[in-house]
This record gives structure tokens, sequence and C-alpha cells, in this order.
């Protein structure tokens, strides 16, 4: 296994092998470019393990979080304030247009790992997915929280959401001659945006074309 299982372990994030094993996928798709990586932004700090993890995986790179601060700063972090050495935090609700103002464009890397309630996530999406580069990657994590009550009351959302982004995207008289770009009938600005679809163990992932 590769350094990034390293990091996992060492700051105990649940993306870790032991847990959901994320960093599985997250070094297929991130090793190859990781020491030019410029900007990565994380949605969700919590215990603050993954975020530790990718300061040290992108030793280039500007790490940002979007983190609707309650007490955790007190009760998890055992901290007085919410100021966090070496990341750049940006307070906020992540699925309002108002905090991803606080954001930079032309980010490398996007991982929700915020509240998991799909409609945040959809909306955090919305927001989010045009601050990317293009050919970045946007990650939703925890998409089996879909089928738990707890979160939806055991109703698919996402992968419904996602699927009629394909179909609007690949139905005949949408496009043009097989060419999304070029879209014979009005369709969303970011469906146009969204160059390819990554399906993983309760994450999904979109490239910006």
């Amino acid at each position: 296994m590769g350094y990034l299982f390293d990091l996992a372990e060492k700051y105990h994030t649940d993306k870790r092998e032991r847990d959901h094993n994320y960093v599985l996928m997250y070094e297929k798709l991130m090793e190859r470019n990781r020491l030019m990586v410029k900007t990565v932004l994380e949605v969700g700090f919590g215990e603050g393990g993954s975020i530790k993890m990718w300061q040290n995986y992108f030793q280039s790179a500007d790490v940002y979080c979007i983190e609707y601060f309650g007490n955790e700063h007190k009760t998890i972090w055992k901290s007085p304030s919410t100021e966090i050495p070496y990341l750049k935090v940006i307070r906020g609700n992540s699925t309002e247009k108002e905090t991803w103002d606080e954001a930079p464009y032309n980010i490398d890397y996007i991982i929700d790992d915020g509240s998991h309630q799909p409609e945040d996530q959809i909306a955090t999406f919305l927001q989010g997915f045009p601050h990317l580069k293009s050919h970045g990657l946007y990650f939703i994590e925890d998409t089996h929280c879909n089928f738990e009550n707890k979160y939806t009351g055991g109703v698919d959302v996402i992968y419904k959401w996602v699927f009629n982004y394909v179909m609007e995207q690949q139905t005949p008289g949408r496009n043009y001659g097989g060419n999304f770009y070029q879209s014979r009938l009005a369709m969303p600005e970011i469906v146009k945006d969204i160059y390819s679809y990554g399906f993983y163990k309760s994450v999904v992932v979109f490239e910006k074309a």
C-alpha cells in the first residue's frame, strides 16, 4: 500500500483502509499528479483527520476547508478558537453561494464529506462544481447514507439525481451529433460542464470538462 494509506492510518481518518477504505480510490486517482496539485478543498472538518492527511499528501497545495461551526473547536479540537494552523478555513454553510464566494477557482480536487444529507450534497455540488479547474475532480462521499432512514428515509436520492444528468446528456435530441456541448435544447450549464462520471463504493466522482 502507498503513502496515502499510511497517512490515513496515522491521522485516524475514516477514509482509511480499515473503515470506508476510500484511500484505495483516492490513491488511484490522485497519486500520479499529487506533487503538481495546487489547491484542494474539503467540505466538513469533523475531527480533522482527513484534512491533516491532505495537508501532508499534497505538500505543494493550499488546503481549504468549509465548516459550519458549532462548538467543535471546543469539544473535539480542544481549541478556544476556530483558527487552525496551515489551513484556510471558510466559515459557513456549503450549500450557500455566500460561502463559496470565499473559495478560490481552479481547484484541483473538491471532497464533500459534509452533512451526508442528499439535499445538502446536491446544493453543495451546484455551488462548488464551478470552482473546479478543467479536468478537476469533485467527490461526493458516503452515498450509502442515501439508503439509510437517518438521512433520507431509505429513499435513494443522489443516484437518481446523477442519472438524470447522464440522461440529459445522452438522450437523442438533447445533444447535437452526440456532442452535449452543442445542445439543441436548453440544458443546465452545469450539465454541459460535466466531462465524466465515476462510481465507486459509497462515492460518486464528477470530472469537469
